[in-house]
């Protein structure tokens, strides 16, 4: 069994893994799928937090912002369409940039 993301394998779960996940597990592959569900979307909360927490008072003190979504991805889509959002490639880029000047 592999674990694959856009056709690249991520991870090889040889037969004898299951073996040893079937030990204490009674359904090792769905509590794979379990898990690797939850570590991502435990991932995109903890981000989306963080996304949150560094643009809502940016948001509340922009006049040309009359609404703020509630929803996480109508949020989020208002975030990302702001001329001033940067993702974390390139705030480092910029941030490299101003190093060696």
């Amino acid at each position: 069994m592999q674990v694959k993301l856009d056709n690249e394998v991520l991870f090889d779960i040889d037969a004898t893994m299951l073996k040893i996940l079937g030990n204490d597990l009674a359904d090792p592959i769905g509590e794979i799928k379990r898990r690797l569900k939850w570590v991502i979307e435990h991932k995109c909360d903890q981000c989306f937090d963080r996304l949150e927490k560094e643009w809502m008072e940016k948001l509340r003190k922009d006049p040309q912002i009359s609404y703020i979504p509630k929803s996480k991805q109508e949020l989020a889509s208002l975030i990302f369409s702001r001329p001033s959002y940067k993702n974390k490639a390139a705030k480092e880029k910029e941030a490299s940039l101003v190093k060696t000047q």
